[in-house]
């Protein structure tokens, strides 16, 4: 049975009960007294009670037994200093590292005086108190608004010079002096308070700069910026942690982060959940979660509470495998990602919040070596994050709600659209990686803006484990080369190219749409329209068509129809990525990957053109050895590599292109064999690998299969 308090229990029972009815006074929902975040005030014993004798016991002994043995012994670092221009435009190979230092440099300043926080607030040892202490103080002498043009000086975690620094700090050390706050002296409280005013300040200046208050859910008319968007959840929690100390600022901060969050989130998606940025950036909203768990622990009913957050989580269910594979959007683990151990104890609690065994069941399938934040300790603090103490906050929050039985993913449909963000996510056998055949799909009004790529109307196909027709998109640091003119192109993508191009990348006009989704009886069948993102390269409009039809058979395999119009006409080319291995038979016109786990073979039907056809291993931009030689970046638990490219290409011009390609996924490694299709007077006549043969009528209105 929890202990928690009857406070949240009123909260417990207001979101699972009632309709939520945000605050119109955001002031009104904060609590009298401090503290206002982590523990709150009247929390302590409760807390206490988790971390020794229940649910929390044991990520707590393993929390205290690092500090114990590898931290309380360390000393203060010294500031980071600068390393030269910070624009992005201007960071190479070198200064990457030196820009990832300074964030590791606070992550481990801001995480050990959080841990030893709540070691002071567990155990009562004065030790930890003053480990705390020490650490708030010192870092409260570090520097602001960097001269760093001339030469390596202090102040490279100022939000101007490195954001992501910055963010490591303030979303903890406010919150740690709302632990001990009363347990300074009015000297140290002056001292820390002064420097807070600063840092706080220029946060939420520099957030502001970037038109916060502007933007729309689910909606591009103000262009987010994905840092500012992320960093508000910290601007709500220092509100709090703060609220008595700089009232002035504190309640202004307050008002911003409670409507952004009542009103504006989320500017990359809607109701259906989705998250415009690609799976890895979706990841950030366990940072939004924590405004959430916030919320949750004062007791507001906004909590949670609307349809993005009933939904968010099935945007990983649908479309992340516990397997590495290759997503949509930038991925910084070479370009692949999975059901992390880190994401699955989040949506874990998730679950639990909404009483939902489905999330329960997806997270229970994670199969990644690294150890989970529950029983991590504090790791190496540095690039751990969100830290295994963030994690014993947020399921102390969650642990007023009962643990929902699972529920069997099989349950669900197999196939989801995300409408606010143009995805199509199609499965055969949803819950079960080793025998799920996974499609997703991609024509999005977001374009190519932000961590988004010049995508399209491109898909993505993982089978029996691993990906096999895969989004080439490796990154090393944001803006490398090889980021830049491969990974952001359309021509890294299973897709087509016109006039050997694609769409323009980082243009948020640069958009498409699914105009059809639908389900019959023995297929799912959706449709994009991306004309508008290749006539963003073209000359005067000159793509008139460029629709792609998906045509998911049976739950066995894959129809795709490309219909592209052009006024004058145009070469054009069908591309296929694969991880490592691709060969094409001419005669037969047959394209195969050929996995570890799984086969993917792709029958091409184009009778109406001629095509030419070649394969590379080879990137026009390679990827930084550095990298792809492991001598920095070391912590990635994907691989390097150069990826395979078919590319089909029209050996003439022409003004209309109909083609069709059958991929069919196989097991264990092997080929399928007696893959065959025809096009008969407008039908597609498929010869299966199992026998059976299928006709196949797809036109702009219908599609019907017999």
């Amino acid at each position: 049975m929890s202990s928690y308090p009857a406070l949240l229990g009123t909260a417990v029972l207001l979101l699972t009960a009632v309709p939520a009815h945000a605050a119109s006074d955001p002031a009104s929902v904060v609590p009298a007294h401090a503290p206002r975040t982590m523990i709150l005030h009247g929390q302590h014993d409760a807390f206490r009670e988790y971390c020794l004798h229940g649910e929390g016991a044991d990520t707590w002994a393993r929390i205290k037994r690092d500090l114990d043995e590898r931290f309380m012994g360390e000393p203060f670092p010294a500031e980071p200093v600068t390393y030269g221009d910070p624009d992005p435009a201007t960071r190479d190979t070198y200064k990457a590292d030196k820009w990832r230092h300074a964030q590791d440099v606070c992550g481990r300043v801001a995480g050990l005086a959080e841990a030893a926080a709540l070691a002071w607030r567990v155990t009562g040892e004065e030790r930890y108190l003053e480990k705390a202490r020490e650490f708030l103080l010192k870092a409260s002498t570090w520097h602001f608004d960097p001269d760093w043009r001339s030469g390596d000086v202090p102040g490279a975690t100022d939000i101007e010079y490195n954001d992501e620094a910055n963010f490591r700090l303030w979303r903890k050390l406010p919150l740690v002096y709302d632990q001990i706050r009363d347990e300074l002296t009015e000297a140290e409280r002056r001292q820390i308070l002064d420097h807070f005013r600063i840092r706080g300040t220029r946060t939420v200046e520099w957030i502001r700069a970037s038109n916060i208050a502007g933007l729309k859910r689910n909606s591009l008319e103000v262009e987010p910026r994905s840092h500012p968007v992320r960093f508000m959840a910290m601007v709500g929690l220092t509100a709090l942690a703060l609220w008595d100390d700089l009232p002035e600022l504190a309640h202004d901060w307050w008002a911003f982060a409670y409507t952004f969050y009542r009103d504006q989130f989320s500017p990359f998606g809607g109701d259906d959940g989705g998250w415009a940025e690609g799976n890895a950036y979706w990841r950030g909203t366990f940072e939004h979660a924590i405004f959430q768990d916030a919320l949750l622990a004062i007791g507001d009913p906004l909590a949670y509470a609307s349809p993005f957050w009933k939904n968010t989580p099935y945007f990983a269910v649908y479309n992340v495998q516990p397997y590495l594979h290759t997503i949509f959007g930038d991925a910084s683990n070479a370009g692949h990602f999975n059901l992390e151990p880190v994401v699955a104890e989040y949506l874990r609690h998730l679950g639990r919040v909404q009483q939902d065994g489905y999330l329960i069941t997806y997270a229970s399938l994670v199969d990644d070596p690294r150890t989970p934040p529950s029983k991590m300790g504090l790791g190496k603090l540095d690039r751990t994050y969100p830290t295994a103490a963030e994690f014993l906050i947020r399921n102390f929050i969650g642990s007023a709600f009962p643990l929902p039985e699972p529920r069997p993913l099989s349950e669900l449909p197999p196939y989801r659209y995300f409408s606010d963000i143009g995805w199509v996510s199609m499965h055969s056998a949803l819950g079960d990686p080793a025998n799920d055949i996974h499609i997703t799909f991609k024509s999005s009004p977001y374009g190519s803006y932000s961590h988004s790529h010049a995508d399209q109307n491109a898909f993505i196909l993982n089978a029996y484990g691993e990906g096999l027709a895969i989004n080439s998109a490796n990154r090393e640091f944001h803006r490398s080369p090889h980021h830049q003119h491969w990974t952001w192109q359309t021509r890294s993508k299973n897709a087509v190219l016109i006039d050997g191009l694609g769409q323009k990348s980082q243009d948020k006009h640069a958009t498409g749409k699914i105009t059809r989704f639908e389900v019959g009886d023995r297929y799912a069948l959706a449709t994009g329209d991306a004309r508008v993102a290749y006539n963003t390269l073209q000359p005067f409009d000159k793509v008139k068509r460029a629709t792609r039809d998906l045509v998911f058979i049976d739950q066995r395999y894959l129809v795709i129809r490309d219909v592209v119009h052009i006024a004058d006409g145009a070469t054009l080319a069908w591309r296929l990525q694969a991880e490592q291995s691709q060969g094409w038979d001419n005669l037969r016109q047959t394209g195969f990957i050929l996995g570890e786990k799984a086969t993917l073979t792709t029958k091409f039907i184009s009778p109406d053109h001629e095509w030419a056809a070649t394969i590379t291993d080879r990137y026009p931009v390679p990827i930084d050895p550095r990298y792809f030689n492991g001598e920095t970046y070391t912590w990635v638990t994907a691989r390097w590599r150069n990826h395979v490219t078919l590319n089909l290409e029209s050996m003439a011009t022409a003004r209309r292109y109909v083609i069709y390609a059958v991929l069919w996924p196989e097991k264990n490694g092997l080929p399928a064999r007696h893959l065959d299709a025809t096009l008969e007077d407008g039908v597609l006549i498929v010869h299966r690998p199992d026998g059976k043969v299928d006709q196949i009528h797809l036109s702009d209105t219908d599609c019907r299969i017999e």
